[in-house]
C-alpha cells in the first residue's frame, strides 16, 4: 500500500468521521477537502475544482432556479392544495395519496422544494383529523428521496454520477433511463408506508412550539389571550354556503366576528353579508365554551388561538404587525377610511398606542405615528402585503413562497418545464444546456426577477457538491478505487450479483452518516473498477450506487429533507430506525433482484 492509498483513505476516513460526530459544521466540512486533497498531493490545481464546471453542478443551480419559478408561481402549491381535496376522510387514502405524489413530484423537481410545500398540506390534513403528524412526515419524505430515481435530474448525486461516469466512459444514462426502477421503489415506499406507518411511528405529538423565543407572543401582548379563536370552514360540512348572518354568531352564541381571511379574493361585501366558502378562516372574540358551541352546531373546525408564522404552518392564516413610521402618509386616517380591508385583504384586529392596547372599534381609530397594528388574515395576502411609505413590518410574516399576482404564470411555468425535460428526453439538447436555458426562459417570462436567480440557488448544496468531487478523483489517481474494488470482488468471489450486493450495501451503509452525494462520490470509481476488472455491464453496479445512496433515510444526517421533519413529526433517531430499516431491506432487495433485468451484466 503506497503512501497516496494511506493519504487517501486517511483523508476520507476524516470526511466520514467528521460528518457523522459533528465536531466541524457540516457545511464547513466540504469546503476542507479541496485543502486536504491538494496539501497531500492527490489532486492537482485544475482538478480540484473542476467539480464546479462540472455538468452535474449546472443543471442542479439551473434546477434550483427552475424550481423556485414552479413554487413562486403557484404550480407546487397548486399539487398540494390538489392533495388536500383528493384524500377525503380516509386514512389509507391519505398515506397513499401523501407519499405517492410529492413521491411522483420529486421525480422531476427539488427534492427539497418538494418536501417543503408537502409539509405544512400534511401537518393540516393530520391536525384535522386527529391523526399524528409523525404518521405522514417520515413517509413522505421517504417517498420523495425514493421517487427523485424517476428521472435523471430527479436527484443531485444522479446527476453527481452520471456526470463522473460520462467522464469516464464517454455515455452515461438517458433521461428516462431510470425509470422503470424508479417506478418500483416509490410503489414500494407507498405500499410499506400504507402497511407499517401506522404500526411502527410515533402515536403522539411532540409538544407544539407555538412561538419563536425571539419574538413577542402577539396574543398575549395585546391581551387577547383566551378570548380570540381560529375556526376553519371545511367543505364537507354544514357551515360551507352559509352567510354569517344566517349563522347567528352574536344573535345565537354571543360571538363577535373580528375577521374573516380568505385566499382567493378580495371580500367587498359586509362581513354579515359573507357566503362562507371551504378553507376560509373566522377569527371570532368570546367564550371557548360558546365557539364549542357553534362548532358542534355549524359542523365547523376550532383550530384554537391564532398564531404567528412559524416554518410550517397548521393554519392558512396567520398574525402580523406593522409599525406606523414617522411623516408616513396615513397618520390622521383610518383604517376603514381607507378601504384597507378590501384592499389588502387584511383585518386589523386590535392596535398598540402608548402603554397599552385598543381591541376595540379599531377601524374607526384615527392613525398616530408610533401606533402597533396587528393584523390578520391569509397567508398569502400577509406575505404579498407591501407596506410601502404607509407602514413598516415589526412582526413581519415569512417571505411569500407564491405571490397572487404571479399564479397567472403557473401554465407557462409547467409549460417551461415539460419542455426541459422534453429537450433533455428526446436529447436535443444536453441536461445542463437544456436546465439552463428553462432556467434562463424563468426570468425571461416574468416568471422570476433577475435577482432571484441567486437567491433561489441553494449555495451550501452546490458547494457541497462541487468540493466532494475531486474526492473521487483522488480515490482514483490514488489507486485507493482500484484497492476498494479488488477488495469487494474478493469478498464477492467474483460473482456480479455478489458483488453488486456488496456495492450496493456498502453504498447504502455509507450514506447514512454521510450525505448521500458524499457517498455517491466515494462508491463511483469503485463501481466503476469492478465492472472493469470482471468485464461486465459497469452501468449495473453504478445503478447499484444511485439507487443505494437514496435510501439515506435512517440517519438526519443522510440529506437534509430528513432533518426538515425531525422537528414537526417529534422523530427520534429509533424512531428513523424502526420505520426505514425494513424499507432499507426493500430497497436492497429491489436492487439485486431488478438492476441485473434491466441492466444486465452483459
Amino acid at each position: 500500500m503506497n503512501i497516496d492509498v494511506i493519504l487517501a483513505l486517511v483523508i476520507m476516513t476524516a470526511v466520514v468521521l467528521l460528518f457523522v460526530t459533528g465536531w466541524i459544521r457540516m457545511d464547513i466540512v466540504p469546503l476542507l477537502i479541496p485543502v486536504a486533497l491538494i496539501l497531500a498531493g492527490l489532486v492537482s490545481a485544475d482538478e480540484v475544482f473542476s467539480g464546479f464546471s462540472s455538468s452535474a453542478v449546472i443543471t442542479i443551480a439551473s434546477l434550483f432556479v427552475i424550481t423556485t419559478g414552479l413554487v413562486r408561481s403557484g404550480v407546487v402549491d397548486g399539487v398540494a392544495d390538489y392533495l388536500s381535496r383528493l384524500v377525503g376522510q380516509s386514512r389509507r387514502r391519505l398515506i397513499a395519496a401523501g407519499t405517492m405524489l410529492p413521491g411522483a413530484m420529486a421525480g422531476f423537481i427539488i427534492v427539497t422544494a418538494t418536501a417543503l410545500f408537502f409539509i405544512p398540506t400534511l401537518m393540516r390534513l393530520a391536525f384535522r383529523r386527529k391523526i399524528p403528524k409523525a404518521k405522514l412526515l417520515l413517509p413522505m419524505v421517504i417517498s420523495c428521496l425514493l421517487g427523485a430515481n424517476i428521472t435523471l435530474i430527479g436527484a443531485s448525486h444522479n446527476l453527481v454520477v452520471n456526470s463522473v461516469v460520462e467522464e469516464t466512459l464517454g455515455y452515461g444514462f438517458s433521461f428516462f433511463e431510470f425509470m422503470p426502477t424508479g417506478v418500483v421503489l416509490l410503489l414500494a415506499a407507498v405500499l410499506y408506508s400504507m402497511i407499517f406507518a401506522w404500526r411502527l411511528l410515533p402515536d403522539e405529538d411532540p409538544p407544539e412550539e407555538i412561538y419563536v423565543l425571539d419574538k413577542p407572543n402577539l396574543i398575549e401582548t395585546y391581551g387577547l389571550a383566551d378570548r380570540l379563536w381560529e375556526i376553519w370552514v371545511q367543505e364537507e360540512f354544514a357551515a360551507a354556503g352559509k352567510s354569517i348572518r344566517e349563522m347567528g354568531l352574536g344573535e345565537r352564541f354571543g360571538l363577535v366576528l373580528v375577521a374573516l381571511a380568505r385566499a382567493e379574493e378580495q371580500m367587498s361585501a359586509e362581513p354579515g353579508e359573507l357566503i362562507l366558502e371551504k378553507d376560509d378562516v373566522l377569527l371570532v372574540l368570546g367564550r371557548e365554551e360558546k365557539v364549542r358551541q357553534l362548532v358542534e352546531a355549524e359542523g365547523l373546525f376550532l383550530a384554537g388561538h391564532p398564531r404567528e408564522q412559524k416554518q410550517f404552518p397548521l393554519s392558512t392564516a396567520e398574525l402580523v404587525e406593522l409599525v406606523v413610521p414617522p411623516r408616513s402618509p396615513v397618520i390622521g386616517r383610518t383604517l376603514t377610511g381607507m378601504d384597507f380591508r378590501r384592499k389588502t385583504g387584511l383585518s386589523g384586529i386590535a392596535i398598540w398606542r402608548g402603554e397599552r392596547p385598543y381591541r376595540t372599534d379599531v377601524g374607526s381609530m384615527v392613525l398616530q405615528e408610533g401606533d402597533g397594528l396587528l393584523l390578520f388574515g391569509d397567508r398569502r395576502r400577509t406575505r404579498s402585503f407591501q407596506p410601502g411609505r404607509n407602514f413598516r413590518w415589526l412582526h413581519p410574516p415569512r417571505k411569500q413562497e407564491a405571490p397572487p399576482e404571479l399564479r397567472r404564470y403557473g401554465p407557462l411555468a409547467v409549460i417551461l418545464l415539460l419542455l426541459v425535460i422534453s429537450a433533455a428526453a428526446l436529447k436535443l439538447l444536453p441536461v445542463a444546456v437544456a436546465a439552463v436555458t428553462g432556467a434562463a426562459a424563468m426570468v425571461l417570462f416574468g416568471i422570476l426577477k433577475t435577482g432571484e436567480i441567486y437567491t433561489s440557488i441553494e449555495w451550501r448544496a452546490i458547494i457541497l457538491i462541487g468540493c466532494l468531487y475531486p474526492l473521487g478523483t483522488a480515490l482514483e489517481n490514488s489507486g485507493t478505487a482500484i484497492l476498494l474494488a479488488e477488495n469487494i470482488l474478493k469478498a464477492g468471489g467474483y460473482y456480479p450479483l455478489a458483488v453488486l450486493a456488496l456495492i450496493s450495501g456498502l453504498t447504502i451503509i455509507l450514506t447514512q452518516p454521510l450525505h448521500n452525494v458524499a457517498a455517491a462520490v466515494i462508491m463511483t470509481p469503485v463501481a466503476l473498477h469492478a465492472a472493469s476488472a470482471l468485464g461486465t455491464n459497469p452501468k449495473t453496479f453504478i445503478m447499484g450506487v444511485i439507487i443505494g445512496a437514496s435510501a439515506a433515510f435512517l440517519l438526519p444526517a443522510g440529506h437534509p429533507v430528513i432533518m426538515l421533519v425531525e422537528k414537526p413529526g417529534g422523530y427520534r433517531i429509533k424512531d428513523n430506525f424502526r420505520f426505514g430499516a425494513g424499507l432499507v431491506v426493500l430497497v436492497f432487495i429491489i436492487i439485486i433482484i431488478l438492476v441485473p433485468v434491466f441492466w444486465p451484466f452483459n
